[in-house]
């Protein structure tokens, strides 16, 4: 006595297929989450960048300003101060 045996679901040839799609999906959505973090490390390493320029700017003017002001106090200095060829008593 044999058992008859029932056909296979209709889906069961498909499952390869069907799993395949899901890593492919799997494999899609993960690549753009690596694409979206790439894209907002390079926008943070621009802007950083685009500071450091900034202060680079904004210290050599500060700088330049500052050389101006310690040579006006050296001409006062030297103003006030008597004249080398003179000794004191």
């Amino acid at each position: 006595m044999s058992v008859p045996s029932s056909p296979p679901p209709w889906w069961a040839p498909f499952v390869p297929v069907i799993s395949l799609i899901i890593v492919i999906a799997g494999v899609v959505l993960a690549s753009g989450g690596y694409i979206a973090t790439l894209k907002d490390h390079t926008r943070r390493i621009d802007q950083l960048e685009a500071d450091a320029r900034t202060d680079a700017k904004t210290r050599t003017e500060m700088l330049q300003q500052l050389d101006l002001r310690l040579a006006r106090i050296e001409v006062k200095l030297e103003m006030m101060a008597p004249p080398k060829s003179e000794k004191a008593p």
